[in-house]
């Protein structure tokens, strides 16, 4: 069969006659990214993410729906053609409605995955909602008995009454574990050679060695009091007894070593330190200008000195955080610290630019408007708040508690495109933003699927879909001009518009405006529910573009 030869960025590949440009790009291993493209199905051309630049005329063009030419000059990664796809997502983006991580995750300092653990409880999986703390937290047993509460503060159920005891469901997943047995440390992918000195036993450097051992690297804490831990024991004498020992044992399980009794001293005591190993962390607690010019660390206004980007002192391979900065600070904001930390100085030893992790992208929607919380209220428990020893000794009730998340993170959040291709992109939420919003809906009529039609792009997928399958009704858009949404045709419900093609046009949509429902009633569409889910991903959401490397957030 004879080809066409194309160019994309000055590559030279052949297509086949009829194939359109990213069909040819992607037989030749060149991705472009595509929001409304369904494989098999006529292209949409309708979100312009798959745009390239025709060399010819300078225009740009959907590479979905254009077909490749004899001779033809494509331009795929230059700036222009990035701004031209950026300027796409920024336009959808401007009437996106929908939290992607709700906000009592993205308050809180350590980005615990509050969303994916709750749902853990509400299906009675203690142990998995222990392991996804874990993952997230480190002294993850003890964090939520000393922690401020910010997530509850944010907490969208207190609009309506209470909101939900999120730090005592912590608590009960963790106890819950230790009265099953010994916790398990993670197994981290490959033992690595190098060697980290963390000096300072408290929240900061645990953190920072926990983290550090989800990764493969040992760690040796150093700290000047005869045991582990004893700042803490200070600090919080109401910690039920046992509970930080279970967690300085599994540190132990996991790798670290502790050398108490132990004091350094001075810039030659850091020297054999740097000797030692390949990186130091510095985890002292609130300590003086004195203590830290003592070490031979440069001063900036009286205090140590670190570069916030980096995390890292005027010594290359010293690294700081904690109360050594911020003596005010909280033990959820010291074990954040020590979760950057374990991120800048993996990137340092495998000589990767260094950077502290940014904040995880998410859509935002604010405050509830009038009459918006309803919505939210489908499927929850509307009980009043349960909290304390009734429902810290109680499984049933820990799990009706767990029923009162209102659920406004975004189910997809993990495998969302227009999320990624966001992050990929750096996209500016604001930029064509008229400063309105449009009204929540949430429909669950459906007794498997629920709709958010305010995260549809109107790309059409689901659409096709519904067809492939000869749905007798299907979904179709309904409206015109900036009116246009989905719908079922004749008014009727989503649960008359898909049957068999209810999961297959979940899997279709690229935000999360489709999902499956956590607990689908019985219904008559013909879905195994027993089949994987691409809503529910083993991993944790993104929180930068380049996260894949240190999975240190959430499910």
């Amino acid at each position: 069969m004879p080809t066409i030869t194309i160019t994309i960025d000055n590559q030279r590949i052949e297509a086949k006659p009829g194939e359109t440009v990213l069909q040819a790009a992607r037989a030749a291993g060149i991705e472009i990214p595509t929001l409304c493209y369904l494989d098999g199905h006529e292209a949409g051309s309708s979100c312009m993410v798959c745009a390239v630049k025709n060399k010819a005329n300078g225009q740009f063009i959907p590479a979905c729906g254009s077909r490749a030419l004899e001779g033809m000059e494509i331009e795929h990664l230059t700036d222009d053609v990035r701004e031209a796809r950026r300027m796409a997502l920024e336009l959808l983006f401007s009437d996106h409605l929908g939290d992607c991580l709700s906000p009592c995750q993205r308050i809180c300092p350590a980005q615990l995955g509050i969303p994916a653990l709750l749902k853990h409880l509400r299906a009675g999986e203690f142990g998995l909602a222990a392991a996804s703390a874990r993952r997230d937290l480190a002294l993850a047993g003890i964090l939520c008995r000393t922690c401020q509460r910010p997530c509850e503060k944010g907490c969208r159920r207190s609009d309506h009454d209470e909101s939900v005891a999120i730090a005592e469901l912590v608590t009960h997943a963790m106890d819950t574990e230790l009265a099953a047995g010994p916790p398990r440390p993670p197994q981290p992918p490959a033992a690595r050679p190098e060697r980290v000195v963390i000096i300072g036993a408290g929240f900061t450097g645990l953190s920072t060695a926990w983290f550090l051992a989800q990764q493969g690297y040992a760690s040796t804490v150093i700290d000047e009091h005869p045991t582990p831990g004893e700042a803490i024991r200070s600090a919080f004498p109401e910690l039920p007894a046992g509970v930080l020992d279970a967690e300085l044992d599994l540190l132990v399980r996991a790798g670290v070593t502790f050398r108490c009794g132990t004091r350094i001293e001075g810039g030659a005591g850091l020297d054999a330190l740097t000797e030692e190993a390949a990186a130091v962390v510095l985890a002292t607690g609130s300590g003086t200008a004195d203590q830290a010019a003592g070490l031979g660390l440069a001063l900036a206004d009286a205090v140590l000195a670190v570069d916030r980007d980096t995390m890292m002192t005027s010594r290359a391979g010293v690294f700081a955080a904690g109360r050594a900065l911020r003596p005010k600070a909280q033990p959820v904001g010291r074990v954040a610290d020590g979760k950057a930390l374990a991120r800048c100085i993996h990137q340092f030893l495998t000589g990767q630019p260094v950077r502290r992790p940014p904040k995880p992208f998410s859509v935002f929607m604010g405050r509830l408007m009038d009459g918006e919380m309803p919505d939210f209220l489908q499927d929850v428990n509307r009980s009043p708040r349960v909290g304390g020893e009734a429902m810290a000794l109680d499984v049933t009730r820990a799990i009706e508690e767990s029923h009162r998340c209102v659920s406004c993170n975004c189910a997809k959040a993990d495998v969302c495109k227009l999320r990624q291709l966001a992050i990929d992109l750096d996209v500016n939420l604001n930029r064509f933003t008229s400063g309105e919003r449009l009204r929540f809906k949430r429909n669950v009529e459906h007794p498997l699927v629920c709709f958010e039609p305010g995260k549809c792009i109107r790309c059409g997928n689901c659409i096709k879909v519904a067809g492939e399958h000869q749905e007798e009704l299907g979904l179709t858009f309904i409206g015109r001009g900036f009116d246009v949404h989905l719908g079922v045709p004749f008014s009727e419900s989503m649960a008359a518009g898909l049957f068999a093609a209810a999961k297959a046009a979940v899997d279709a949509c690229p935000t999360g405006a489709l999902t499956l429902r956590e607990s689908p009633a019985v219904g008559k569409c013909d879905i195994d529910m027993n089949a994987p889910m691409k809503t529910d991903p083993p991993n944790h959401p993104l929180s930068s573009a380049d996260e894949s490397d240190m999975p240190l957030s959430n499910e």
